[in-house]
C-alpha cells in the first residue's frame, strides 16, 4: 500500500540527517530527443527536488548524432557495473526499451539481475522482483471505445497496429475485448497488424490494405478505425487525404499515446495520453516505497490514462461544444439580445484580456479578421496571419512561451466560437481548422525555438572551436584546461573525472583525477585513488552540501574504455552530455597514443592463416569481377574489421556498392560460404585467440564480437568446434 506523502518526507528527512540521503539511479535506452523519455525524466527530476532526494541518470542515448556508435550496446551495458549499493539506494528501470537490441528473455535476465537492489520498471515487461508501474491499457481502449460509442454511436470498426509491440498487441486484445462486451461483430479484413517498424511506407501500405477491402467514404462500411499509435493515426490520415478520404467526415481515426503527431496531425487526434510525467514521477514515489520497506511485497500499479478528445473521432472541443451555455465566456443569449455594436464592444473587452500585450487597434484587426474568415473564407485565414505577427511580435521582447500561446487560443475558442451557434457545421469545422492551424503553428514555434536553443550558432560555433582545442591537447591539463572552459560556456555546473591509466578493452580501473568546480580540501586526500568497483564511487564528490542530479557517461574510443564521467544536470538535453564524451574521448584517445597508454589487443587479432584455413573457393567462376573487384582479400578484410557487429548484409552490399544477391553468389564463389557463415566462423577464430589470452570472461568475449548474449555465443561456438567454450580451453591450454 502506498505510503503518505508525509511518510516518505519523515523517513527522507531521517536518512539525511544520519548523512545518508536518498540516492537514486535512472537507466533506459531511448532516443532522449523524443518527448517520453524526457517526460519521464522530467517527472523523476522533479519529484527528486520535491522529495529533496538525489539523482543519477544512467540512460542511454540513441539516434540523434551522426556519431552514435555502431557496437552502442555494449557500451551501454557497462552502465549496469554501477546501479548497486552504495552509489544508488535503489532504481528506477525502462527495461522495455532494450527491446529493439536484445530478446526479451535475457532483458528480464539483465533486469532481474539488479535483485537484491530495490527497483522499480515503468515498461510493460515483468521483471522478478522489481515492482512495476504499467498504464491502465485496459480502462484506456475502454474509454476511447466508450466514447466512440456512446457519443458518437459508431458500430463499424477497424484497428491498425504492428505486431512488432507487445503494448500495441495488448490494444488490439483490448480492442477486441471491447467489441464483444458492447456486443459488435469484429468485421472480417479490419485488423490490420504491420509485421513492420511504425514507418511511413509500413503505414500506408497498412492503410492502402484497409481501402483496398472497405469502402472508407462517408462512414459507409467503416465508422471509425483505430490506431495503436498517434505515428500511425497521422501517416495513416495523409494516406486517407491522398485517397480522397476525410477524417472525421468521411471515417473516423483516433489514435494512442498524445505524442507530438497528434496535434500537429491534419486533424488533430482524439487520443490517449500516457501522462509520462505523472509516471515518471510516481515510480520515484513507489521506489521510495520500497527502499523504506523492503520486505513489502512486490507491487504492480497500473497507473490510469487521460482520454484526450479532439476533432479526428467527429467531436467539437469543448470550446465549441460548450457554444451557447453559460460556461463559455460569452453566453449565446448575451450574443442575441444585444446589438452588434454592444457584442464587438464586449469581444473586445474579452479579447483583451487573453491578449493584453495587444492594442486595441490589434484586437479590433482580429475581430475583423473572425468576421472575413467566417463570411469571406478566404484561401489564406487573415486570423492566423494576424496571429503569426502577434507570436513574432511577442518573440522579439519575451521569451517564447507556448503553454501561454496554446491556453490564449482555448480561451479565444470559448470566446469566439458561440458566435457561430445558429450557422451551419461546416463553417463550425472551417473555424475549428483555422485554430487547430493555431495550435499547429504554436507548435512549429517551439519546435524553432527549440531547434535554436538546441543549435544555436554561437554555441554549436563554440563545441568546434573546442573540439580543436581538444585535440590540440598535448597533454591531460591541457584536456582539462579545455573541458572547464567548454563546461562553463554549456552550462554545465560541474563534472567528476575517473580515468585509468591505460587505454584497454577491458573496463577500466580507473582514479579520480579531475573535478570542476575544485575538489574541497575536504575531499583533496580523495583524489588520485582507485575506485575499485564502479559502484563504490564515492558520492562526496557530487554532494557539495546539497541535493545532486548527475548524468553517467562511459568514457570510450570504439571498444576500448579511459573511464567515466559525472556530469552535474542543469539541462535534460541528453545530447549535450553526450557530445561532450565524444569530444573528450577522442582527446583522450589521442594523448593516451601519444604517451604510449593503448593496450593493444595484439596477442589475439587474427593471422592470416586462420582466415585462409576458412576459405574454400568455389571450382566455378572464381575470378574477381571488374566491375566491383570484390576479391576473398577485400571481403574477409571487412568482415574481420566488422567482427563486433551483427552480420548486415545489406550493410556489406551497401560498402561494396553491390546488391544482395550478387553479394551473397560472389561469396560463395569466393570462400566457398556464405557470408552469414564466413562471419561467424571468423568470430569463432577470434574468439579462441582471446580466450588463449586468458584475459578476457566469456561474457566479455561474447559481447566484443557482437552476440546477442554469452548463451547464444557458446551455443555458436559449440556448434562450431564440437565443444564448450570452457571444455575447448581445457583440451588447449
Amino acid at each position: 500500500m502506498a505510503l503518505k506523502i508525509s511518510e516518505r518526507k519523515l523517513f527522507l528527512a531521517e536518512r539525511k540527517k544520519a548523512g545518508k540521503r536518498v540516492t537514486i539511479g535512472f537507466t533506459g535506452i531511448a532516443d532522449l530527443r523524443h518527448f517520453i523519455a524526457l517526460e519521464y525524466i522530467k517527472g523523476m527530476m522533479k519529484a527528486c527536488t520535491d522529495y529533496d532526494i538525489n539523482f543519477i541518470n544512467m540512460g542511454g542515448a540513441v539516434r540523434y548524432s551522426l556519431f552514435d556508435d555502431i557496437n552502442f550496446i555494449s557500451h551501454y551495458m557497462k552502465n549496469f557495473k554501477f546501479m548497486k549499493e552504495p552509489l544508488v539506494d535503489g532504481m528506477v528501470t525502462w527495461a522495455a526499451s532494450l527491446s529493439e537490441f536484445m530478446e526479451q528473455k535475457a532483458i528480464i535476465k539483465l533486469f532481474g539481475d539488479l535483485q537484491p537492489l530495490p527497483t522499480v520498471d515503468i515498461g510493460h515487461m515483468d521483471i522478478p522482483g522489481a515492482s512495476m508501474l504499467k498504464i491502465d491499457a485496459n480502462s484506456a481502449v475502454k474509454s476511447l471505445m466508450r466514447h466512440l460509442i456512446q457519443v458518437h454511436h459508431y458500430k463499424k470498426f477497424a484497428f491498425v497496429g504492428t505486431d512488432i509491440s507487445e503494448p500495441q498487441r495488448r490494444r488490439l486484445f483490448n480492442f477486441q475485448h471491447e467489441l464483444e462486451v458492447n456486443g459488435l461483430q469484429q468485421i472480417e479484413g479490419s485488423v490490420v497488424m504491420m509485421n513492420k517498424k511504425m514507418e511511413a511506407k509500413y503505414i500506408d501500405e497498412a492503410f492502402d490494405k484497409l481501402a483496398s477491402n472497405f469502402d472508407l467514404h462517408e462512414k459507409k462500411e467503416i465508422d471509425a478505425i483505430i490506431t495503436a499509435s498517434d505515428i500511425i493515426a497521422a501517416e495513416g490520415i495523409e494516406q486517407l487525404s491522398r485517397r480522397g478520404i476525410s477524417v472525421p467526415s468521411d471515417v473516423a481515426v483516433v489514435g494512442f499515446n498524445n505524442w507530438y503527431e497528434s496535434i500537429t496531425s491534419r486533424s488533430p487526434l482524439t487520443t490517449i495520453d500516457l501522462v509520462y510525467f505523472k509516471r515518471g514521477y510516481a515510480a520515484v514515489e513507489l521506489l521510495i516505497d520500497k527502499i523504506l520497506m523492503p520486505a513489502q511485497k512486490v507491487e504492480t500499479l497500473y497507473f490510469p490514462t487521460d482520454l484526450i478528445v479532439r476533432q479526428s473521432c467527429g467531436c467539437l472541443e469543448q470550446s465549441v461544444s460548450l457554444s451557447g451555455t453559460s460556461e463559455a465566456s460569452l453566453s449565446a443569449e448575451s450574443d442575441t439580445d444585444n446589438s452588434e455594436d454592444t457584442l464587438r464592444k464586449r469581444l473586445v473587452i474579452n479579447a483583451k484580456a487573453i491578449f493584453p500585450y495587444e492594442s486595441d487597434e490589434s484586437i479590433s484587426k482580429m475581430l475583423d479578421a473572425f468576421f472575413a474568415d467566417v463570411y469571406d473564407k478566404q484561401k489564406e485565414s487573415r486570423m492566423l496571419q494576424w496571429f503569426q505577427n502577434v507570436m513574432q511580435n511577442y518573440r522579439k521582447t519575451r521569451e517564447f512561451d507556448s503553454d501561454h500561446f496554446q491556453n490564449a487560443i482555448s480561451t479565444l475558442r470559448a470566446l469566439l466560437l458561440p458566435i457561430l451557434k445558429n450557422e451551419k457545421g461546416v463553417i463550425v469545422f472551417y473555424m475549428e481548422n483555422i485554430f487547430h492551424q493555431m495550435r499547429t503553428l504554436v507548435s512549429v514555434f517551439q519546435k524553432y525555438e527549440s531547434i535554436a536553443d538546441r543549435e544555436n550558432p554561437y554555441r554549436i560555433n563554440n563545441i568546434s572551436g573546442q573540439a580543436i582545442n581538444f585535440l590540440s591537447a598535448q597533454n591531460l591539463e591541457q584536456i582539462f584546461e579545455t573541458l572547464r572552459f567548454q563546461l562553463s560556456e554549456l552550462d554545465i555546473p560541474g563534472v567528476v573525472l575517473a580515468l585509468s591509466d591505460s587505454m584497454s578493452h577491458s573496463f577500466p580501473l580507473p582514479k579520480i583525477e579531475f573535478t570542476f568546480p575544485e575538489a574541497s580540501e575536504k575531499l583533496q586526500s580523495l583524489m588520485h585513488t582507485s575506485v575499485p568497483e564502479p559502484h563504490l564511487f564515492p558520492k562526496e564528490f557530487f554532494d557539495r552540501d546539497k541535493r545532486y542530479s548527475v548524468m553517467l557517461e562511459v568514457l570510450h574510443h570504439a571498444d576500448q574504455y579511459f573511464g567515466y564521467a559525472f556530469f552535474e544536470m542543469k539541462t535534460i538535453n541528453i545530447a549535450t552530455y553526450d557530445v561532450i564524451r565524444m569530444l573528450l574521448s577522442n582527446a583522450l584517445y589521442t594523448v593516451y597514443k601519444k604517451e604510449g597508454k593503448i593496450k593493444y589487443a595484439t596477442s589475439y587479432e587474427l593471422e592470416e592463416s586462420q582466415i585462409q584455413q576458412l576459405i574454400q573457393p568455389s571450382s566455378e567462376n572464381t575470378e574477381s569481377n571488374g566491375r566491383t573487384r570484390l576479391t576473398v582479400e577485400k571481403l574477409t578484410a571487412y568482415l574481420t574489421e566488422h567482427l563486433r557487429e551483427m552480420t548486415d548484409i545489406d550493410k556489406i552490399a551497401g560498402h561494396f556498392m553491390v546488391s544482395r544477391s550478387y553479394l551473397s553468389k560472389k561469396s560463395k564463389e569466393l570462400t566457398g560460404l556464405s557470408v552469414q557463415t564466413l562471419h561467424e566462423k571468423l568470430k569463432i577464430e577470434q574468439a579462441k585467440n582471446m580466450l588463449k589470452s586468458e584475459k578476457f570472461p566469456l561474457s566479455e568475449i561474447s559481447e566484443m564480437l557482437g552476440f546477442k548474449n554469452q548463451n547464444y555465443f557458446s551455443n555458436v561456438f559449440k556448434k562450431n568446434t564440437g565443444l564448450s567454450p570452457k571444455n575447448w580451453m581445457k583440451n588447449n591450454s
